[in-house]
């Protein structure tokens, strides 16, 4: 009974660790979609890379009316290559949000932006 438990916890630890050191997408979600949101805004940025280099972008996206309630930055450059974004001004509450994209060395900028708000 006892070996049967260390197997299974070993087992279970393995795949605990084999799925966190998995490479995945950065995704960054702010703000939980609520009734009565709607997609404000959809937007795609890319930026090609540049061979041994950081490629950089900072970009302001508006919505027209309402505020701000939820943000998707969604990466689709996968298997951990993808940029990061940090979001720098505006966001949750704003009629704006200002995001940094920063890519590895030597990859490129590839996100979806989806804007919704009420």
């Amino acid at each position: 009974m006892a070996s049967q438990r260390l197997l299974l916890f070993v087992l279970l630890a393995t795949s605990v660790a084999v799925a966190l050191s998995a490479k995945s997408a950065k995704h960054v979600i702010i703000g939980v979609r609520q009734p009565g949101d709607h997609l404000a805004r959809r937007e795609f940025v890319k930026k090609d890379s540049s061979w041994l280099q950081v490629v950089k972008l900072q970009q302001t996206f508006g919505v027209d009316y309402g505020k701000i309630t939820h943000v998707k930055l969604l990466d689709q450059n996968l298997k951990g290559k993808g940029a990061t974004a940090n979001v720098l001004a505006g966001g949750l509450g704003y009629s704006y949000i200002t995001v940094h994209f920063k890519s590895k060395r030597s990859h490129s900028i590839n996100y979806i932006v989806e804007i919704y708000a009420r």
